[in-house]
């Protein structure tokens, strides 16, 4: 059995000694953008791979029976064609819920304290008066959920906490009885705060336009820790600059890394951080450990955390 293991964070010894038991391992220490990518996937019958270095990655797919996808979304995955191709396809869910959680709320705390603003402030000389810059309240303000999964739901939680109102746009409200739901013009429409917290998929890439940021509330905060595919960043760019918006942050890119250049990580109004929302320490301990036990039960004949179907012959 070949085991290729693209890892983008450092598997352990442990961890690639249990692989090696069941099967001859070529282990890589990946890199984002790597252009051998695909070369190094090719011949694998087992991949262990992140979602940032699975775009492309099934068509290069010789002999491959398994993708073992260290993350939770696999939209970064040509599905249909691994289907086509009879790969079974993994992933590892629930392993960073907290963190994203807590990440969405540093976020949005950032934007809303100004937090970035308050060194060049003091450096400069600027502080004159008794209020500095104005910042914004949470207590009492309406926290919109484009998304309530797992993660919407933590973030619900912390929300209530601060005192705010929870509403959510989801896909089938009649199933949501823990929190009270909108349309997605009432969510825009309501916001005063936006946590988009959905996966990508056709529905949801693209819906924060143009278009959308007009329908907020101009004192609105909009936070992104889910896809970057789900905003379209020249209109939230356009938004900030038209003071559509208040303000925003961003934990996600739609090119990843993006740009140094990029508009993005230059706007005043906009704090960035680069895709880390998932990564505390216990966290990425559970996605590696949790990603080789895929592989391993499946080799076993009892597949576990199943995206797409395939089963061991």
């Amino acid at each position: 059995m070949r085991i290729h293991a693209l890892s983008l964070a450092p598997l352990p010894a442990a961890l690639k000694e249990r692989l090696e038991r069941l099967g001859e391992l070529r282990y890589y220490d990946a890199a984002m953008g790597d252009p051998d990518t695909a070369e190094k996937a090719r011949e694998a019958e087992v991949l262990l791979i992140s979602p940032r270095g699975g775009v492309g990655i099934v068509e290069a797919l010789e002999s491959c029976r398994l993708i073992s996808v260290q993350g939770t979304g696999v939209d970064a995955f040509n599905l249909e064609a691994a289907r086509q191709k009879g790969i079974a396809v993994t992933n590892v869910p629930e392993f960073c819920t907290n963190a994203v959680a807590e990440q969405a709320f540093a976020l949005l705390l950032a934007a809303a304290k100004r937090i970035e603003d308050g060194r060049p402030t003091l450096r400069q000389g600027r502080w004159k008066t008794a209020l500095a810059y104005p910042t914004l309240g949470l207590a009492g303000a309406t926290l919109g959920l484009f998304g309530y999964g797992r993660i919407g739901k933590r973030i619900a939680e912390i929300g209530r906490a601060f005192g705010m109102k929870i509403i959510a746009c989801v896909r089938d409200p009649s199933r949501r009885r823990d929190v009270e739901t909108a349309d997605f013009d009432g969510l825009l429409a309501r916001s005063d705060f936006m946590i988009l917290a959905a996966p990508a998929t056709e529905e949801t890439v693209g819906c924060f336009n143009r278009e959308a940021f007009k329908r907020m509330k101009p004192t609105a905060v909009a936070v992104n820790i889910s896809r970057g595919s789900l905003v379209d960043e020249a209109a939230l760019l356009e938004a900030l600059d038209a003071g559509e918006l208040a303000a925003a942050a961003t934990d996600v890119f739609r090119l990843e890394p993006p740009e140094p250049d990029d508009p993005l990580l230059r706007h005043p109004r906009l704090v960035v951080s680069p895709h880390v929302a998932w990564g505390t320490a216990d966290a990425l301990e559970r996605l590696l450990e949790e990603s080789v036990v895929n592989v391993e039960a499946f080799l076993a004949g009892t597949p576990r955390n199943l995206v797409l179907g395939g089963s061991p012959s």
